[in-house]
């Protein structure tokens, strides 16, 4: 074998290795290991809302949290944002009920409580800061 060769392989490696130890899953393969699923895209935990959240949190960082839970009570919940996914953990019964929905399906089913605070997804989520990505390109666009 060669130097080449042997640095290729070398930095390879060290690589994967980083890459298998930052743990590389996303939220949503992160839930469905953890919680029970009730449905598709729909899991439940015995804990309350705010301890689910803020473990969710805890494991991968929202781009935003829009927390009604004070001022709705069991009507509210926790709303996590992601740059393609929105996690919403509302209260089921003693325990919590977490939904994993795509950008546009979330905003949608959750814009009574995130409407005045989120803008609408792109076509492709939000980017890293909460903007939409992707707003079109059709005719005179750019201009």
């Amino acid at each position: 074998m060669n130097r080449t060769y042997r640095a290729v392989v070398g930095v390879l490696a060290t690589v994967l290795l980083a890459v298998t130890l930052t743990g590389c899953s996303s939220p949503s393969s992160w839930i469905a290991k953890k919680y029970q699923r009730v449905g598709t895209n729909t899991y439940r935990s015995s804990l309350p809302p705010q301890a689910v959240a803020a473990a969710i949190n805890r494991k991968f960082k929202a781009i935003d949290r829009v927390d009604d839970l004070a001022t709705l009570g069991s009507g509210g919940g926790i709303f996590l944002r992601y740059p393609r996914l929105v996690v919403g953990v509302t209260p089921y019964g003693p325990g919590s009920r977490i939904t994993v929905d795509k950008p546009s399906g979330g905003y949608n089913r959750y814009y009574s409580h995130v409407g005045r605070r989120w803008s609408a997804p792109g076509s492709n989520g939000w980017n890293s800061h909460g903007i939409p990505s992707f707003r079109g390109g059709g005719p005179g666009s750019g201009k």
